[in-house]
């Protein structure tokens, strides 16, 4: 993988890369747990009308969306440590780095 860095830099974003996969990987199996919860806790009778149903999901849903925003920002502040550590370093050496927020839009 070229990623147009050196070497070093490269093996930090690789490192970088398996840690957010680890982290997304601990993220949807607790969304697959919410979900098998309430197999396993709701899920016990044979026929359910619709209300019974629609509360089902909706609590399910607002368990799974949680879950999702609590990472969500969970990620953000992990992405806002990384940038501190670099532009900390960066400083150091009184540079002053600069991020294109349109090209991550677009990517």
């Amino acid at each position: 993988m070229d990623i147009g860095l050196n070497q070093h830099h490269q093996q930090v974003v690789v490192n970088y890369l398996r840690f957010a996969r680890y982290s997304r990987g601990q993220r949807l199996r607790g969304v697959d747990a919410s979900f098998e919860e309430l197999k396993d806790s709701r899920l016990v009778e044979d026929t359910y009308t619709l209300d019974e149903v629609t509360d089902m999901l909706d609590g399910l849903c607002a368990v799974v969306r949680g879950e999702v925003e609590s990472e969500l920002i969970n990620a953000a502040h992990t992405n806002v440590l990384l940038l501190r550590q670099v532009f900390s370093q960066a400083e150091k050496w009184h540079l002053k780095l600069q991020a294109d927020i349109s090209e991550l839009e677009n990517r």
